[in-house]
């Protein structure tokens, strides 16, 4: 019987299939607790960074006042810190409140305990501290916001959690995996950052013919964090390299983390990629809070390594 090829029926159903498999196949549900405990250190940090200027950078009377925030503020921009008193005494108290509560639940979290209610609490407030002043914001808080999102729809508390404990004490045949669909949408969304950035990248002529390094490592507010060789971008050729480089990592490496036999290859590209730019330059917390994001591709083998020093996930 001649082969003609798929019909259109069975081409949406195989495609539907697929889909479905992808987005539904059980996985270990120690890949989503390691989202939850990387984010929620990386929380920790970049509130211990704004603690000593709270009252600057939110207080009624600081360098983006209240009065300032009610004229400029949007409606979709929502933060449970427009409820502060507006005496400023007061207010301060209030704001050194919300953090500690913040605080709280970042702990909580990082633990495990509550895990879907705290991982709410954290980012209904990392969405307030934000919205309350965006002069301070930058790309690194809009992954932020989007990595806590999806954190919100993981069954984060099933592994290496106070939750995971208490639930063995009820359940004894605790299962250990759990739909993936959550964790592939945080995939997705960190693929398309990638994606996009080499897309936008690509709008520009200093990247097409090489020369965007040699621009970048003139801007000294960002540039230079630690001491880098001065004769790698003195030699055109290297520039043009590493400058097409970049490109490559964000082009191909992402689509490449889809395939068995690349994936490995191609999330060290991307880790060797965001941690040499660490090095280089003063990006605060953006290149970890990506690498939480790129955690999502590691597998039950590559966390293997974990279960000596963390509790497993199955009784």
């Amino acid at each position: 019987m001649k082969n003609d090829g798929l019909s259109l029926r069975q081409f949406w159903r195989t495609l539907s299939t697929s889909w479905t498999v992808f987005l539904h196949a059980p996985i270990d549900v120690r890949r989503f607790a390691f989202v939850r405990i990387g984010y929620a250190l990386l929380i920790l940090i970049y509130l211990a960074i704004l603690y000593p200027d709270l009252e600057t950078w939110f207080g009624p009377t600081g360098l983006y006042p209240a009065e300032v925030d009610a004229e400029t503020k949007l409606p979709q921009l929502w933060s449970v810190l427009r409820w502060l008193p507006t005496e400023p005494l007061e207010a301060g108290i209030w704001l050194h409140r919300i953090f500690w509560l913040h605080i709280a639940c970042t702990l909580l979290l990082l633990s495990g305990f509550c895990s879907r209610l705290n991982a709410l609490m954290v980012y209904v407030l990392l969405i307030s501290w934000q919205n309350r002043n965006p002069l301070i914001l930058d790309g690194e808080d809009g992954v932020f916001r989007l990595v806590g999102f999806f954190l919100l729809l993981m069954p984060s508390g099933r592994a290496w959690s106070i939750d995971r404990l208490l639930w063995n004490r009820s359940v004894k045949d605790a299962c250990a995996l759990a739909p993936a669909w959550s964790l592939r949408l945080l995939q997705l969304q960190m693929v398309v950052i990638f994606v996009s950035a080499a897309l936008y990248k690509l709008g520009g002529a200093a990247w097409w013919d090489g020369s965007a390094l040699s621009y970048v490592v003139r801007l000294d507010d960002t540039f230079g964090r630690f001491r880098i060789p001065a004769w790698p971008f003195e030699i055109p050729i290297l520039v043009r390299l590493m400058t097409w480089t970049v490109l490559a990592v964000e082009l191909i490496a992402p689509l490449l983390l889809w395939f068995r036999e690349t994936r490995r290859w191609a999330l060290l590209a991307i880790v060797l990629f965001h941690l040499s730019n660490e090095y280089a330059m003063c990006l605060f917390l953006f290149h970890w809070i990506m690498l939480v994001g790129w955690s999502t591709f590691l597998t039950s083998g590559d966390l293997q390594s974990l279960s000596r020093f963390l509790p497993r996930s199955a009784p």
